[in-house]
């Protein structure tokens, strides 16, 4: 009997499945290659087409969708849609103003930041007290007749705030899980539980949900540890669960969404099913502008969270689509200025920003199709809501902003035109003025990027709590370790030691006793750096350690910054770190670094 031949595998699935992620992930790696070699000169020209277009058609839907129970309830038809036109231009007229006319340097400005959140915080305390109350909502305050809604104004305060945060701590990565978890979480926690505190104490889970999703991209983007990253994510789920659980009316909507084992026939059901029912005689085409018959008083709120269900109703199909593909424009015009930005601040925001205008749209889009439970959220720039309408007004304003002014990455044949003449010239200007400041700021965090923004002993050293400091060290430290050392300096500087006693410890006890938790006797005894001189790394004190005694003093000549050009490795470790996802930017960085003028160096380099 022959043996028999073996057959020879074809290619499985699981082959398939691994081919065409690794195509679909190079294609991504070349889109973001063609778009980080863009310049954004059309970027704000997108931006005002893509935003006055969704703001008209914004007015039209709701001209449509709230005639006929204007004229149910005895009041005029055209009032509501006179409302949204009013609060469009007064909102148009800030976002030119923010974009053109406001330098992107005062959103950097930190006390410009603080007090502003402070400010949205009194408003939404007022809220509490004096608010008006809409569907349960306690979300609203009148002010002079002019009812405001001051949760919808602090989400673009809280973008930028956040993103000052994140682009100003340093290493959030690095250390003990007790620094890292306070280094990235502590700062943006404070405003965050402030902020969204306030807002659910007024009973609007949606508007709360929306800040968890922005403050959740933007935490991601920062690359915070793993320990971080399941830390903030278990504290937001255990929240959101609980605040589900209290609530018999958020249970009842959850479960007349995921419900599948039975039918939802309920009042409680009757928005979801007539959203649907909109859906589904809109078909293709739609039933015509202005022909909807759900908005006859069956379908709740439909100029305001259900206008998108007014909309599939009577323009169909398409008109849905070409809805989606407007905000696909505004992420297409985010992604330019993620990719071309050289400033940490500008990525944060920008991708805190985009989040919060897109995701709101598709938490509305998915609440009318049945996807998620209703939650009350508007459609950003389309639903009825004066607050609503200015606060997403102002985000575009400050993307188109950043368009004009960021910091960009060099590009090849990309030349840095700097005068007074044309805007183009001025927008170059405002680009090397605040290419500037950043650049000074990460050199100030990249000297010690480790002890740079909020930091845990800085923490415990502000409110004087010594108790907890030692027994901090202690976890980290053998009991007694930390004194021992600092006798150890004390009387080696006494006797004409080395004034870098730390550096003769053992490689496990010198990665034990971080310098940032050492003793205040310890700390002063080391010798002041010299000018100049960045702070050694951890991994570097141990190196310092193994070398001994003989090599100390051509070791910290090492640290002092050399005149020559670094290492290209270097050149890399040194730049500052690049959001998540966005690190193909790199590839097509094809041209020397910027000279002290901001513009390109000169000489081109060969393609890679």
């Amino acid at each position: 009997m022959s043996p028999t031949a073996t057959p020879t595998p074809g290619p499985s699935n699981g082959g398939r499945v691994r081919r065409t992620a690794h195509w679909l992930k190079e294609q991504w790696e070349q889109v973001q290659l063609r778009l980080s070699s863009m310049v954004l000169s059309d970027v704000p020209l997108v931006l005002i087409g893509t935003v006055v277009v969704l703001t008209a058609f914004g007015i039209i839907m709701v001209l449509s969708a709230s005639s006929v129970e204007q004229i149910s309830a005895g009041l005029q038809p055209y009032a509501q849609a006179r409302s949204q036109g009013f609060y469009a231009v007064l909102g148009l007229l800030v976002m030119v103003v923010i974009g053109y006319f406001i330098p992107v340097r005062l959103y950097r400005n930190r006390l410009t930041l603080n007090l502003a959140l402070g400010a949205c915080a009194v408003l939404l305390l007022a809220v509490i007290f004096v608010g008006v109350e809409v569907g349960g909502n306690k979300n609203w305050i009148s002010l002079g007749g002019i009812r405001i809604q001051p949760s919808e104004i602090a989400k673009p305060v809280m973008i930028l705030w956040l993103a000052l945060v994140f682009s100003r701590q340093g290493q959030i990565d690095r250390g003990r899980p007790a620094q890292t978890i306070f280094k990235a979480l502590f700062p943006a926690a404070l405003g965050l539980i402030t902020i969204g505190g306030l807002i659910l104490a007024g009973h609007d889970l949606g508007t709360a949900l929306i800040y968890g999703l922005f403050f959740s991209t933007m935490l991601l983007a920062a690359k915070p540890s793993r320990i971080t990253v399941v830390s903030a994510f278990s504290i937001l789920g255990f929240a959101a669960l609980a605040l589900v659980v209290i609530s018999p009316n958020r249970i009842e909507r959850i479960l007349n969404t995921f419900a599948f084992w039975r039918e939802c026939v309920e009042a409680s059901c009757d928005q979801a099913n007539s959203g649907l029912a909109a859906l589904a005689t809109g078909g293709f085409w739609g039933v015509g502008l202005g022909q909807s018959r759900q908005k006859y008083n069956y379908l709740p709120e439909a100029h305001n969270d259900y206008i998108f269900a007014v909309i599939g109703e009577e323009l169909g199909l398409l008109g849905s689509l070409s809805v989606l593909v407007l905000y696909g424009a505004l992420i297409y015009c985010a992604m330019r200025i993620i990719l071309r930005s050289s400033d940490l601040f500008i990525r944060f925001a920008t991708i805190g920003l985009i989040t919060w205008l897109v995701g709101q749209a598709m938490m509305n889009i998915a609440m009318v199709v049945g996807m998620m439970p209703v939650i009350g959220v508007p459609l950003p720039f389309v639903s009825y809501g004066g607050s609503s309408l200015i606060s997403s007004l102002i985000g575009a304003g400050i993307l188109i902003a950043f368009a004009r002014q960021t910091p960009l990455q060099p590009i090849m044949g990309e030349e840095s035109r700097v005068g007074n003449g044309s805007s183009v010239q001025k927008d170059a200007a405002r680009r090397v003025k605040l290419g500037r400041l950043v650049a000074a700021e990460q050199e100030k965090i990249s000297a010690d990027p480790s002890n740079s923004g909020w930091t845990l002993e800085k923490f415990i050293q502000r409110f004087n709590l010594d108790r907890f400091a030692s027994a901090l060290a202690g976890s980290t430290t053998p009991s007694g370790a930390n004194e021992h050392q600092s006798r150890q300096v004390n009387s080696r500087q006494q006797h004409g030691g080395s004034a870098d006693a730390g550096a003769r410890l053992s490689p496990k006890t010198a990665h034990r006793s971080d310098e940032r938790l050492l003793p205040e006797s310890m700390k002063n005894s080391r010798a002041p750096r010299p000018a100049g001189t960045a702070p050694a790394h951890p991994s570097a004190r141990i190196q310092h350690a193994k070398q001994g005694s003989e090599g100390e003093q051509n070791t910290r000549v090492s640290n002092v910054t050399p005149s020559a050009p670094n290492p290209p490795k270097a050149q890399r470790e040194s730049e500052p770190k690049i959001p998540a996802g966005l690190r193909t930017i790199k590839k097509a960085r094809e041209v020397p670094a910027r000279d002290s003028e901001g513009g390109l160096s000169g000489g081109k380099t060969p393609r890679e």
